[in-house]
């Protein structure tokens, strides 16, 4: 397989994702393949609680977690290969393995497949106008099955949403998006990292000790 049956692999994948969600974007819309940005997680409370710095070049994703410190790992996932590759720059070794959906999900905070949505208007985020969707879904509470809500803010350039506020009230937020194509080595493990024989290995086992910041 080449690499442009990859991308084209990668492309409507994300396409059906995206329209379970509810946020196709029209097919005439010139998408933004390549670019960086600053991954923020907020909680309900308003407090900061996650920061990452996020790759995108293509079907491939690459997410190094910064804050909090002792929590410091790189996580690259290569779609179109359904390969995901878990670091530990603190330990200098890696696992690569298959690419989970729910992972890839959680880690860039897509919300799960909506049951109904209804569009919330026009909003801009981080500079780009996106349209914002209120998706609905069931969960288990208390022995029985409840409707939430949540809310993502999506733009017709970027097969990624820019924001996504859970039921709970957390948010996911990508900032200072800018366009250009990634070093391709961000998504390669290092070379003098070694390749552990499970993930269990590439965990921290003790994050102030593993973290040499």
């Amino acid at each position: 397989m080449n690499r442009m049956q990859l991308k084209e692999g990668f492309a409507v994948t994300l396409a059906a994702l995206m329209m379970v969600m509810g946020i196709a974007a029209p097919v005439a819309a010139q998408k933004i393949t390549d670019f960086s940005a600053d991954q923020v997680v907020i909680g309900a409370k308003g407090k900061v609680e996650q920061e990452s710095k996020l790759w995108v070049a293509g079907d491939m994703v690459r997410v190094d977690k910064v804050v909090p410190a002792d929590a410091k790992m790189s996580f690259i996932y290569r779609k179109g290969l359904k390969q995901a590759v878990t670091i530990n720059p603190g330990k200098k070794i890696y696992f690569e393995g298959p690419l989970e959906e729910k992972a890839f999900s959680a880690a860039l905070g897509l919300p799960p497949a909506a049951m109904a949505e209804r569009s919330a208007g026009e909003e801009t985020v981080s500079g780009i106008p996106c349209a914002k969707k209120d998706l609905d879904m069931e969960i288990d509470f208390k022995k029985a099955k409840k409707t939430v809500t949540n809310t993502v803010w999506a733009s017709d350039k970027l097969d990624l949403p820019l924001r996504v506020k859970s039921y709970d009230g957390r948010v996911t937020e990508l900032r200072n998006v800018k366009e250009g194509k990634p070093d391709p080595a961000l998504f390669e493990a290092p070379k003098d990292f070694k390749k552990a024989a499970a993930l269990k290995d590439v965990l921290p086992s003790d994050p102030f000790l593993d973290d040499e910041d």
